[in-house]
């Protein structure tokens, strides 16, 4: 299914994010995998928007690449997933930064998010993909959070000053 068709299914989640993009996946469309939400993952889809990225994308002040949000459990499988991934529940995103001082950002805001807003999550970490950034960002949709912010933002710095001083 494309995503003007998943649109047209599912339609808009926030201002700037649609169901489209949030199940979109190249490796489903490659392998066969129809990549597709029941309604409950559909209502964690949009709290996702609401409270996670339409707050960041606001922030940045552009738009924010989500690499992957909701996967239906074959997909989830074919990209190594856990079996407990709060992508399978359409509770989680990974957020395309690129380079690691766009990362650090996200997750600035993220920490300064949660604290002020008082907005719950699970997980929220920052890794290094195939040559690119992401930020994790996850909640339970049952309402119990782990608030387990991998404060890796230390070590992250440390390698960002590396990287600085090899140019």
């Amino acid at each position: 299914m494309r995503r003007n068709e998943k649109l047209f299914l599912y339609g808009q989640c926030t201002e700037h994010f649609d169901m489209g993009e949030l199940t979109e996946s190249g490796h489903a469309v490659k392998h066969g995998i129809v990549n597709m939400p029941g309604e409950e993952q559909q209502g964690n889809l949009k709290v996702l928007c609401r409270d996670y990225l339409e707050p960041l994308r606001l922030h940045l002040g552009e738009a924010v690449r989500v690499n992957s949000a909701y996967r239906c459990p074959e997909l989830n499988m074919m990209m190594d997933g856990s079996r407990g991934s709060w992508h399978l529940q359409g509770a989680a995103a990974d957020i395309y930064c690129g380079t690691i001082g766009r990362a650090i950002n996200v997750l600035h805001f993220f920490r300064k998010h949660f604290a002020e807003q008082g907005v719950s999550y699970d997980e929220c970490y920052a890794k290094m993909g195939c040559e690119a950034w992401y930020v994790h960002v996850a909640f339970n949709p049952a309402g119990r959070e782990h608030n387990r912010m991998k404060d890796n933002l230390r070590e992250i710095r440390a390698l960002w000053r590396m990287d600085k001083q090899r140019i």
